[in-house]
């Protein structure tokens, strides 16, 4: 039970982390290059990540995942915000921060509840395609919805 607690700590640390650590950092990033182009980064990396997820068993390889589910983490919750804001007039960005933040919740809960059942009948690895397929979505949805620089005109 204790080394389970501890591995369950180690994995978490290497997850919030770089979380931490890249929020910041994106955030300059997507001001000087564009948030789609950062957004297009943090796809790619959760792609890789849910793929590495769904076809490995290796534990070193799955710490590095880990690693690599916090980074794109903190890239895609900062620069989503900062893209949200860009579309939301002044007076309102407060409020649409809000409703950003609460669809992120309510779709990150009916992906939790999907994940539970695919986990429940087709295994881990359905769970992590199914992950990844949907970072192929929001890559495209992303290059057809959003143009590729956007100046604050609110």
């Amino acid at each position: 039970m204790l080394r389970a607690k501890s591995n369950l700590r180690r994995s978490k640390s290497l997850r919030c982390r770089p979380r931490r650590d890249t929020g910041y950092p994106a955030g300059f990033l997507s001001d000087k290059l564009g948030r789609r182009n950062i957004l297009l980064l943090a796809f790619a990396i959760f792609l890789v990540t849910y793929l590495g997820f769904a076809l490995t068993r290796n534990i070193a390889l799955i710490a590095v995942l880990f690693v690599g589910y916090g980074l794109h983490q903190g890239i895609f919750r900062s620069v989503g915000k900062a893209l949200a804001s860009d579309y939301v007039p002044e007076r309102l960005r407060a409020s649409g921060i809000g409703w950003y933040n609460a669809i992120i919740g309510i779709f990150g809960l009916v992906a939790s509840l999907v994940a539970g059942r695919l986990w429940d009948k087709a295994g881990h690895p359905a769970v992590f395609i199914f992950g990844a397929a949907f970072a192929v979505i929001g890559s495209i949805a992303l290059l057809l919805l959003v143009p590729a620089k956007r100046t604050r005109d609110a």
